[in-house]
């Protein structure tokens, strides 16, 4: 397996891989386009004999200086359970030092029970209670209301390095 940045000529695969991924949310295929042709170099693709296992979309902020919002992370329904994701998370973040970045930040739908592990596994902590009003799904803390009303997310996060400058704003 190898893993790379992704490009923008990889909208439709992506846009397939995410449809055929769930419970991943699949986007216009121009969602996908845009992100990866603007944020290209935060995207990441794994890949097994020239087929996509594995996607992480992700962007930057300006608003949050060092921080890396990891908008979306899969695997393929036949790889899961074999480390992909964990050696995904584990080459974003090393890319992301690199580039000095301190913080990843990620959103968890509650009922995406195996996505919390990965993250967890990963020692993401949830922050849920900093990010907003929090309430109780599924005997975890998330962010009331997060996207939309009745849409209840939980925010985590990773320090990954320091800023020289320790004024980071946001979260």
């Amino acid at each position: 397996m190898r893993i790379r940045a992704a490009t923008q000529e990889d909208f439709l695969k992506v846009h397939q891989f995410t449809a055929d991924c769930t419970p991943l949310e699949n986007y216009p295929e121009h969602v996908y386009k845009i992100i990866l042709r603007y944020f290209g170099d935060y995207c990441f693709i794994a890949e097994k004999n020239g087929q996509i296992v594995g996607f992480a979309m992700g962007i930057v902020p300006r608003s949050f200086p060092g921080t890396y919002f990891l908008w979306q992370i899969g695997v393929a329904p036949s790889c899961q359970m074999r480390g992909i994701g964990e050696k995904l998370l584990r080459e974003i973040e090393e890319e992301l030092r690199k580039k000095g970045f301190v913080r990843i930040e990620v959103t968890i739908d509650p009922v995406n029970i195996s996505s919390q592990k990965l993250f967890e596994n990963m020692e993401y902590q949830n922050i849920s209670k900093k990010a907003g009003k929090t309430v109780e799904v599924k005997g975890n803390l998330a962010v009331q209301d997060y996207y939309k009303p009745g849409r209840h997310f939980m925010v985590y996060e990773k320090r990954i390095g320091q800023l020289c400058d320790e004024r980071i704003t946001g979260i």
